[in-house]
């Protein structure tokens, strides 16, 4: 199915996200934080990333902002628990302006997750290669 890089700073969260969508078949890769996510996001092609917003080193927006400068076609879900210490409506919209395709909540859902990743891999296609990276 897809190459899905997950960037979650609480270990837990991440592994179970990885469970979750190596149960339905894809290929799962974590990164503890913004910085690491990034250096593995330039070394692989994947089809999705998903990042938590609220991390040390590099955030979630960030993440955003690089990999929607980097790649033409990536899909991005970006997650938060901490939306509730600047509003929710605030970090959504500024995920979304930075290039998220979707934001969802902690405590996840995990059908909205799974969807979600489905409707993006539908709508980025299932094969990204070096050469989807944006020329400069």
């Amino acid at each position: 199915m897809a190459r899905i890089l997950v960037i979650e700073d609480h270990e837990e969260v991440g592994k179970i996200i990885k469970n979750i969508l190596t149960i339905d078949g894809h290929v799962v890769d974590t990164a503890q934080d913004g910085a690491e996510g990034i250096r593995i996001a330039g070394k692989n092609n994947y089809h999705i990333v998903i990042t938590d917003i609220f991390m040390p080193e590099k955030d979630g927006l960030d993440v955003i902002r690089f990999l929607r400068a980097t790649y033409k076609k990536i899909g991005i879900i970006a997650i938060t628990g901490g939306a509730t210490k600047v509003g929710v409506d605030c970090i959504d919209d500024i995920a979304l302006i930075l290039g998220a395709d979707r934001v969802l909540l902690k405590v996840l859902d995990y059908d909205l997750l799974r969807s979600t990743v489905n409707e993006l891999v539908g709508n980025y296609g299932l094969f990204v290669s070096t050469d989807d990276r944006i020329k400069s």
